[in-house]
Order: structure tokens, then C-alpha cells, then sequence
């Protein structure tokens, strides 16, 4: 074992220019730039001294000799840890991953619609299994109604696969960004008012998108309704009932009445009624059309609608709050985790891709990807491909790193479904490998990259090897922390104490009928104390309160107050006119504590000493060589 040696070393003015190095742990060399970014994270001070430094750079050499003896175990070689620090990997990752000039064009666009509601109605071609037919029967309709042969809402309750337009002649109402799948959204923000767009194509079939309206967006509302329900199918005495019971209530808000009061008493949403009818807040698309609509043309606080009609019930609503779209930077954070949810994100993703291909050199083998292709192509289509032999024979390359057959055959077996195109799926694994190898470059092109992703790994190290050698093995070596309490034990000791009850009492009137308890309790009827706090607060249920305890000095104010003898104390009157009273049982002479009394303090004091010693071990094992001049630099 080596002999610890804690090196200051104060070398010559050309050598430390040259110097990159402010500590040294048997042959790893610690940069100052390593240092100083560790440094500078975990310290603000104004002011930097000598010993500031020296203390710091104590506790960072005892945190890198338990990350040295980590590694010199092997811990960073076991299972549960790679899995951890790849799981962090992949966090740390993540934000590199991306096309951060397109990403920002994204988060600008969605803001920007965010400022406007756009009212459109649509067409719905679903594909049955036909997308080229649903594709034409889109363009033939839409001529229809360019040549004026059919109205655009009659065209949607005829031919539209969306059911609702039966009812709504396709009209959707209004809607801003997020609403709609993205695909949808965009042609609807492109189209002008009164134009029918071209077939647009979703995951739901071929649309035809007219735009009956834009307005500057109302962002959200928050209102308080009264509501008499009625619902669909309601008989003429309900719907008449109603009617007449939300004007009655319209006529008591006319002559003043409280709308929360009457929405309280009277509304038949009872969930709402109890807060005053108050619903949470919403922004458009969000309610049925008719509602939404009054809510919306509430201009200011306190306003209230007449009554209208729903296809709930007969309303009547107040604004209670109004909310414009906020600026940019209040919303782009709330701006970014939308997009990761929307099928915005798979955009995303491909102008990465895109960015990557024209950054690294990807080189194809077009024979040997043809003849693997004619082999495979019916049993991928089919979904039932399988392998059982080894082709290293290369399919692709990206810069200088190859990707054989077989990495390609796992892919698939991964993958593959029934209807499975072979052509997609070799695209998708290209894509799949270009995105790893860039993250296979992002320490070497990412300097604070690779420093936190150390970090990472370093506290991770850190944690489990001290979790074995020190706080796990405290709580668990019940022989070694008795050891180390009877050793210690004269650092466990109860200081004097007083078992004693503190009654305190809100005013002197409550102190007397208290004392007249107290001395019943002694003299006449051992009554407990439960029975004295329910006979005194029978009235006032703060007229007593009581605490029992062992107390030593400076633990109780009321305790210091007293003398320290057995028995009832005298009042003690407090500043707010209340009276302290207290029945001292016994004064407690000083003792040792026992182990179950004093074990959470006996084992952090024991996990102190272990980490101590070990410590001490691992600076005998390692040599430690400290730059000081180069610490020294940091002074400020």
C-alpha cells in the first residue's frame, strides 16, 4: 500500500504556464478547466481566499479518491450501473438531438397562431383501404363546389365521412393551434377566407378545408354559470319549466342579487353551484358553440349574458376572468413540451435527419442491399421474417463506420409487422443509426456535454460506493454501531430533566377552574387529563391546552421559568393575558441515554467515523499531487 502523500507543489513560473493540470490522483490527471467548472458551479462568493480554496480542494480530493476507488472495484463495470448512467445519457442527450434552427422556426410558427382563431369547415375522405380513390373523389367534390353545383355544407352532410357533419355541415367551429393534427392546422392557417384548399392529408383520410373566418384570438375565459337542465330529448314541460325558471332568476340578478348567491341556491350543476357556479377557465373549441360563443362576447368583469340555450340546458353566465394570449417568452417553455406531444415533434426529427446527412458521409451498397431485398421483401411484407445465420457483409457506412446485413436483419426483426415495406423499413434503420452515431459524437463536439455526463457518472460512483462503505453499513452492522456507542457513550447523556405537564390557559378565570381540577385530581378523584380538557373546553375549545413531556433546559420557555421542584408551580401570566400553569411529576437526574433513545444521532456519528477511516485508507493508498499555484490563480 502507498504512503499518502498530500503534495503542494509550487513550480516555476514557465513551467505552470504550461501547466494544464491542478491535481493529479495516482496517474488521472485533473484539468483546471475541469476544476473550475465544478468550482464556479457550486460557488458564488464574492470574495475567494487561500483557505476558501484550500478547504474546497480539500473536500473535492476526498470526493475523486472515492470515485478513483469506485473505478479501481469495478463499479463502473456492473449492470445497475451502466443501465443508470445510460438512462441518464439519454436525458443529457436529448436537448443535443436537434435541429435547433428549425426547432425555433417551429416554436415561432406555433406562437404566431396562437394569436389567431381560425373558424374552418371540412370534408372528410376516409382511404378504406383506397387512398388514390379517396384522393380523386376529394378533387372531383371539390370541383362541385367550385362550380357552384353543391354548397360546401350540403357537400359535407353528403359525402363527408365525418359523422357530425350531418348536424354541423362540417363546420368546426373555431380553433387555434394544437386543436388539430398538424397537417390540418397548417392548411387551415394557409388558406384565405371563403377558399376551399386542395386535398390535405391526415392520418384520418383526405380533407377538403374551407375557412369561414379569422380573428385575433380571444385566449381564455373564466366564467360562472347558472344552468337549468334540459338535455336532448326533454319532454315540452321540462323545456317550458326551464325557460321559466332561468328568467326568473334573470329577473332577481336585474334587480341586484348576487349572481354567486343565486347560482349557490338555484343552478342544477351542482358541482359548480357550491363555488358560486364558477367554471375552470377555457379558450376556444373547448365548449359547445353556443355557449362558448356568449362567454366570449363578455367584455368586461362582473358582465353577465341573457339567457340562452344549449343543447344542455337554458344558461346564464358571468365573466369572472379574461386571459389574452401571453407574450413568447411566457410561453415557450409551455410551448416546447406541447410540440414534443404533437406529431410536430416527428418534423422535428427529420430536419435532424436531414441536417445529419449533409454533415456525415453516408455511403450505400446498392447490390448488396438489391440482392438482400429480393430474398426478404415477400416474407417482411407478410411480417413473419427470420434469420438464424451471420451476413457481415456490409450494407451501409456512415463516416468510417460500417453496418453489416445482420445489423439490418435485427432491426427488422424488431420492427416488422404484417403489410411491413421493406424499402421503409431500411430507411428508417439508415435514420434510425444516423441519429446513434451522432450521439456517439456529442462528448467529443460538445465539451459541457461530456464534463456533466462525467459528472453524472462520477456521483453516481460516488453514491453507491459510500452507500455500501459508510450509511448503509452503519444502519446494518448492529454489532459494529453498539460497539461504537459503548465506546462513546460518555457523548450520550441525558442533561438533567423535568417530567413535568404543561397546562396553558387562554385567561385567569380558566387557570382557576383548572387549579381546582388539579387539586381534585390530587386530593379527591385520580381524573385523567383527557377528562379535565373535556370539562374545561366543553365551551371554548381553546380554553385549555395541555402538553406532557421531559424536558431539559432550553427545551420549553415555560420550563426555564420555574423553579425545579415536584409539585403544582405557580402562574405564570403571559404577555397576551393568558396563564401558564405546570404540575411538576419528578426532576429526572443526568443519565447515560440508551442506544434506542439516541440511534438515529449514534448512527450518523457512527457513519461519520466510518467515512473518516476510509478516507484515511484511501489517502494511504493513493498519491495525490495538488497544482497550488494553479489553485491559487482562482483568488478573487
Amino acid at each position: 500500500m502507498k504512503v499518502f502523500k498530500l503534495l503542494f507543489i509550487f513550480m516555476t513560473a514557465s513551467i505552470f504556464l504550461n501547466a494544464q493540470n491542478i491535481l493529479t490522483i495516482e496517474n488521472d490527471d485533473i484539468s483546471i478547466n475541469e476544476f473550475k467548472n465544478i468550482f464556479y458551479k457550486n460557488n458564488h462568493e464574492e470574495v475567494i481566499s487561500k483557505e476558501y480554496l484550500d478547504e474546497y480542494m480539500e473536500l473535492f480530493i476526498n470526493f475523486k479518491l472515492k470515485v478513483k476507488e469506485a473505478e479501481s472495484l469495478g463499479l463502473d463495470t456492473v449492470d445497475s450501473f451502466i443501465n443508470e448512467l445510460e438512462g441518464y445519457r439519454k436525458q443529457l442527450a436529448a436537448p443535443y438531438l436537434k435541429n435547433k434552427e428549425f426547432d425555433e422556426s417551429l416554436l415561432l410558427e406555433a406562437y404566431d397562431r396562437l394569436k389567431k382563431d381560425v373558424n374552418a369547415s371540412h370534408i372528410l375522405f376516409s382511404f378504406n383501404n383506397d387512398e388514390d380513390a379517396a384522393y380523386n373523389k376529394a378533387i372531383s367534390v371539390r370541383n362541385e363546389i367550385i362550380n357552384q353545383k353543391i354548397s360546401f355544407s350540403d357537400a359535407a352532410k353528403k359525402y363527408s365521412s365525418d359523422k357530425s357533419a350531418i348536424n354541423n355541415g362540417g363546420n368546426l367551429g373555431y380553433f387555434t393551434a394544437f386543436m388539430m393534427v398538424y397537417d390540418f392546422e397548417s392548411a387551415a392557417y394557409k388558406t384565405d377566407i371563403n377558399d376551399i384548399s386542395l386535398p390535405i392529408k391526415t392520418k384520418y383520410g383526405y380533407h377538403l378545408i374551407m375557412i369561414n373566418d379569422v380573428r385575433d384570438a380571444v385566449g381564455e375565459v373564466k366564467v360562472a354559470h347558472i344552468v337549468f337542465k334540459t338535455g336532448q330529448g326533454a319532454e315540452d314541460k321540462q323545456l317550458i319549466d326551464a325557460k321559466r325558471n332561468i328568467d326568473q332568476v334573470m329577473q332577481l340578478l336585474n334587480d341586484g342579487e348576487d349572481f354567486a348567491d343565486l347560482a349557490e341556491r338555484f343552478s342544477q350543476d351542482r358541482s359548480t353551484a357550491v363555488k358560486g357556479g364558477a367554471l375552470p377557465a377555457f379558450g376556444v373549441g373547448k365548449m359547445v358553440p353556443e355557449f362558448e360563443k356568449q362567454a366570449f362576447l363578455l367584455k368586461n368583469v362582473g358582465d353577465f349574458s341573457q339567457p340562452f340555450q344549449t343543447s344542455y340546458g337554458w344558461h346564464i353566465i358571468m365573466l369572472l376572468e379574461k386571459k389574452p394570449v401571453g407574450e413568447f417568452n411566457e410561453l415557450k417553455e409551455e410551448l416546447k413540451r406541447k410540440i414534443k406531444r404533437d406529431s410536430r415533434s416527428e418534423l422535428s426529427k427529420k430536419a435532424l435527419i436531414k441536417k445529419l446527412r449533409k454533415e456525415y458521409k453516408i455511403k450505400n451498397y446498392p447490390s448488396v442491399y438489391s440482392d438482400f431485398r429480393k430474398k426478404s421483401v415477400t416474407r417482411i411484407l407478410n411480417g413473419s421474417y427470420t434469420t438464424s445465420e451471420i451476413n457481415n457483409t456490409v450494407l451501409f457506412s456512415i463516416n468510417n463506420k460500417t453496418f453489416s446485413v445482420t445489423n439490418f436483419e435485427n432491426y427488422i426483426l424488431l420492427n416488422q409487422s404484417k403489410g411491413s415495406d421493406i424499402d421503409k423499413l431500411y430507411i428508417n434503420y439508415v435514420d434510425f443509426e444516423l441519429i446513434a452515431f451522432e450521439e456517439s459524437q456529442l462528448s467529443d463536439k460538445y465539451p459541457e456535454y461530456k464534463a456533466l455526463l462525467k459528472e453524472y457518472k462520477e456521483g453516481i460512483l460516488l453514491f453507491d460506493l459510500t452507500n455500501k462503505k459508510v450509511w448503509r453499513k452503519a444502519v446494518e452492522d448492529t454489532i459494529g454501531l453498539y460497539n461504537f456507542f459503548q465506546n462513546n457513550i460518555s457523548n450520550y447523556k441525558w442533561s438533567e430533566r423535568l417530567n413535568a405537564t404543561i397546562y396553558k390557559c387562554i385567561d385567569f378565570k380558566t387557570s382557576k377552574l383548572l387549579r381546582l381540577e388539579l387539586l381534585k385530581k390530587r386530593f379527591v378523584n385520580n381524573i385523567s387529563n383527557e377528562e379535565i380538557l373535556g370539562k374545561i373546553n366543553k365551551k371554548n375549545p381553546l380554553a385549555l391546552q395541555i402538553d406532557q413531556g421531559k424536558y431539559s433546559i432550553g427545551d420549553n420557555k415555560y420550563i426555564d421559568m420555574i423553579d425545579w421542584k415536584k409539585g403544582l408551580s405557580k402562574d405564570i401570566k403571559l404577555d397576551d393575558d393568558s396563564y401558564v400553569i405546570i404540575d411538576v411529576h419528578s426532576v429526572l437526574s443526568s443519565r447515560p441515554k440508551r442506544l434506542d433513545e439516541v440511534r438515529g444521532k449514534a448512527i450518523s456519528d457512527y457513519q461519520e467515523k466510518l467515512e473518516t477511516e476510509w478516507l484515511n485508507t484511501l489517502k494511504n493508498k493513493y498519491t495525490v499531487l495538488v497544482n497550488k499555484k494553479a489553485l491559487y490563480s482562482l483568488i478573487k
